[in-house]
């Protein structure tokens, strides 16, 4: 990865051609890894990031995370033949809750939540493809705007019905919305051995791993852009757009 040992970490929801913010086209998709394998990097989890800077106290050079929050079935459908293709690995953030759903019936269940779900056989095939599997709570509240014993539910019992239905370690999870304050943290802490946020950024050595800085794809669908990113550039960018994502929120 050019531009010193920082550690980009790419968000992901919808692998279709819906025109949402969170849906990126297969085509698209493709091209985007496509451009990983010209820079010469490779898709790697959250799990081998991490491992590689706890054994030798950097970030792998040549890897960028890809992250898909939700567990939509398109990452399986979708997503997950691209990447076996090139070779790349993923970390796949579950709302532990809503396995299994179809699109109506998330929608019903939340608001937010508006495609078909992978159900628990879809998500074993995903992990047996070795990909990461994260939590994203069990029904995707914002974790600020609940009680702390409704908090620690949904970050106890949604990894707790991740590893027992798929008899995996679940180790890295996703603050939904990417809300967060330093009592969720400090929730999610006594749980999870990492925690994505939404924040716009790379992630410097010696980086806090309760905050961990991510880069939404929507903010670089244009794939001039995503190359500028993958070289190291847009850093002023992601900076602009973040400060506009926090004067927006202070107005709420």
């Amino acid at each position: 990865m050019t531009g010193g040992n920082r550690l980009l970490v790419l968000t992901y929801h919808g692998i279709d051609t819906r025109r949402s913010v969170i849906s990126t086209a297969p085509d698209l998709f493709h091209r985007q890894m496509e451009a990983l394998t010209s820079h010469g990097l490779v898709g790697i989890s959250l799990a081998d990031a991490f491992g590689h800077y706890e054994r030798t106290g950097c970030f792998p050079t040549s890897g960028v995370v890809l992250t898909f929050d939700d567990g939509y079935l398109s990452v399986l459908d979708q997503a997950l033949p691209i990447m076996q293709s090139f070779g790349f690995r993923c970390t796949a953030f579950i709302i532990a809750g809503l396995v299994g759903l179809n699109a109506a019936q998330a929608r019903n269940a939340n608001r937010y939540i508006d495609r078909d779900l992978m159900g628990w056989t879809q998500l074993a095939e995903l992990a047996d493809c070795s990909a990461e599997i994260g939590s994203h709570t069990m029904n995707h509240p914002d974790l600020t705007k609940v009680d702390p014993h409704a908090c620690e539910r949904e970050l106890s019992e949604s990894r707790e019905n991740l590893q027992q239905m798929l008899q995996l370690p679940v180790e890295s999870f996703a603050y939904p919305f990417g809300c967060t304050n330093p009592s969720v943290c400090a929730a999610a802490k006594l749980h999870y051995r990492r925690a994505c946020t939404t924040r716009l950024g790379r992630n410097l050595t010696q980086p806090d791993p309760l905050q961990i800085q991510r880069v939404d794809v929507y903010y670089v669908r244009r794939l001039a852009m995503f190359r500028r990113l993958l070289e190291g550039g847009l850093d002023t960018y992601l900076q602009y757009r973040q400060a506009l994502r926090d004067l927006k929120l202070f107005f709420l």
